[in-house]
């Protein structure tokens, strides 16, 4: 836009001062130092300044219905998305919230929720630092493992009684086999001594055998001699004169 100058003989108009802004006495100067305390101080965090004009205030209540509606469906998404992760693995708790509040932060109707939301997640976050306690047995499952320790025990104990018996047995038969080797060593010692006995017995009749004959021939031979000599006596006699007889 060209500038059109003004007549001659009248003054250039002024441009128009800014306001000045009346110095308050005794207000020290902002420094960045002050707004980084500010911003570190947790306390001061959770405190926000909300500045809206009538044109703001003043809304389509559709249209605060709709977005409630819209904060509602994301949130509740998010969480059925990031539980389990959570759940799993605890150190995401912190991300999990920090996402949380970047989303609730893009709705307006959300920032009465701001506070609720950042004292949960420091909640969740404590939770995460704590030990995570053994998960719990489920029962179906215990219950499956006892049948399983009762089964494997008797199992255990029907092969110990297997084994015992089995023992048993062997210890029978090898009692069995050292009686019967007792036995047999007990009848051949008898028969070895019947043997004995038969041939002593033998013997004994075959000496007395011996004997009788011995017996037999000498009573032959004295029968002999007394024949003998019964015959010469009477031969004798036989030869003697009538008158000495």
């Amino acid at each position: 836009m060209i500038p059109v100058a003004p007549p001659q003989g009248q003054p250039l108009p002024q441009a128009p001062q800014p306001p000045q802004q009346p110095q308050q006495q005794g207000r020290q100067p902002v420094t960045i130092d002050a707004v980084m305390a500010l911003l570190r101080d947790g306390a001061m965090r959770r405190f926000r300044i909300d500045i809206e004009v009538d044109s703001t205030i003043t809304g389509d209540e559709s249209q605060e219905r709709q977005d409630r509606t819209q904060f509602i469906d994301a949130t509740t998404k998010f969480i059925q998305a990031w539980g389990p992760i959570v759940a799993e693995q605890p150190l995401t708790a912190q991300l999990a919230g920090e996402l949380l509040l970047f989303g609730t932060r893009a709705f307006r109707v959300g920032r009465s929720l701001e506070e609720v939301i950042e004292e949960t997640v420091d909640k969740l976050e404590q939770q995460a630092a704590q030990p995570k306690p053994p998960p719990q047995p489920d029962p179906t499952e215990q219950a499956k493992i006892q049948q399983a320790q009762i089964k494997a025990q008797a199992e255990g104990q029907k092969s110990q009684m297997e084994g015992q018996i089995a023992q048993m047995e062997a210890q029978f038969k090898q009692q069995e086999l050292a009686m019967k080797q007792q036995a047999e060593q007990q009848k051949a010692a008898m028969d070895a001594q019947a043997q004995k006995m038969d041939m002593v017995l033998k013997l004994l009749e075959h000496k007395q055998a011996v004997d009788m004959h011995h017996m037999e021939a000498a009573r032959a031979e004295r029968d002999h001699e007394l024949s003998m000599q019964v015959a010469e006596h009477k031969a004798k006699e036989a030869k003697k004169p009538e008158g000495n007889k």
